[in-house]
């Protein structure tokens, strides 16, 4: 009598995990001897274009790229990579110049400001003067100018402005909040000393710090102002609000220079401008 060779159920689980187990060592072999884990560490360009200092357009160029050109990918930030060159520089490079295969990133309407809310807080007010200078001028005098001036500007380019205060009034910090898109407090700074000066632009959380960046460039980019950078505090007018804010100090009330250029209407349209290029920017990327 003949006898079946049969194979239980337990035999064939047994068969099923070695066979995954040997696919799974085969993959694990091949990226050892290749160097393949499925994520690229190397690209070259397909096309001329710059290494910036950061993963977006409006970052500075530290250098320009040609076609052809090899660099080892560091890191990745969405289709942007950062990259360094056999002599060692470093940078950010979109990914759709490279080998890589990677869409370009489109601007997400022609009209960035369009279906925007910006809330504009200018600094102090009414019984709270803010800082003074020794010549008299106020901040909160400056500020309120600025604002109004940038209200008309980004009104001019199709977004919603709503402001804080719209005159000589006192507004409680508590109060210097509202639903929008973006959040910019205007104030000068001042010490004691006079030497100090430059423009500041300030953050309280994480989240906001990609808006204060790119408002920190553009004004940087277009004013005369000297630079004190981009810092992290914890100023209640941008602390209580979770959309993008920033609080930009726009010189110091207390040094001559950066007074008299408070002073001066022809560079508050220079100032004011540079704001509206950096926020059209930031609603852009």
């Amino acid at each position: 009598m003949k006898r079946r060779i049969g194979i239980t159920k337990n035999g064939l689980l047994y068969i099923a995990i070695a066979l995954l187990g040997g696919i799974l060592l085969a993959v694990i072999l091949f990226n050892l001897l290749t160097g393949s884990t499925g994520v690229p560490k190397k690209l070259s360009m397909i096309e001329n274009t710059e290494l910036r200092t950061g993963p977006q357009a409006i970052y500075p160029v530290i250098y320009k790229v040609e076609k052809g050109d090899r660099f080892n990918i560091i890191e990745r930030k969405g289709k942007w990579f950062y990259v360094s060159d056999k002599d060692k520089r470093k940078g950010w490079i979109a990914g759709w110049h490279t080998n890589l295969n990677i869409t370009k990133d489109q601007p997400v309407r022609k009209n960035p400001f369009k279906g925007k809310t910006v809330l504009i807080d200018p600094g102090h007010g009414g019984s709270d003067q803010g800082a003074s200078s020794k010549a008299g001028t106020l901040e909160k005098e400056v500020t309120l100018k600025t604002s109004l001036m940038l209200r008309d500007k980004l009104k001019a380019e199709g977004a919603h402005v709503v402001m804080t205060r719209d005159s000589d009034e006192y507004v409680k910090l508590k109060d210097r909040k509202g639903v929008a898109d973006a959040f910019i407090s205007i104030h000068s700074d001042a010490l004691e000393e006079s030497s100090p000066h430059g423009l500041t632009v300030y953050y309280n959380s994480k989240s906001q710090k990609p808006f204060a960046d790119t408002l920190h460039l553009a004004i940087k980019e277009k004013t005369l102002l000297s630079d004190r950078g981009v810092r992290q505090e914890n100023f209640q007018v941008i602390r209580q609000t979770k959309i993008p804010a920033v609080l930009v100090e726009l010189g110091y009330i207390s040094n001559p220079t950066d007074e008299t250029m408070m002073n001066d209407k022809v560079y508050r349209q220079l100032v004011t401008t540079s704001i509206v290029d950096g926020v059209r920017n930031y609603f852009l990327y």
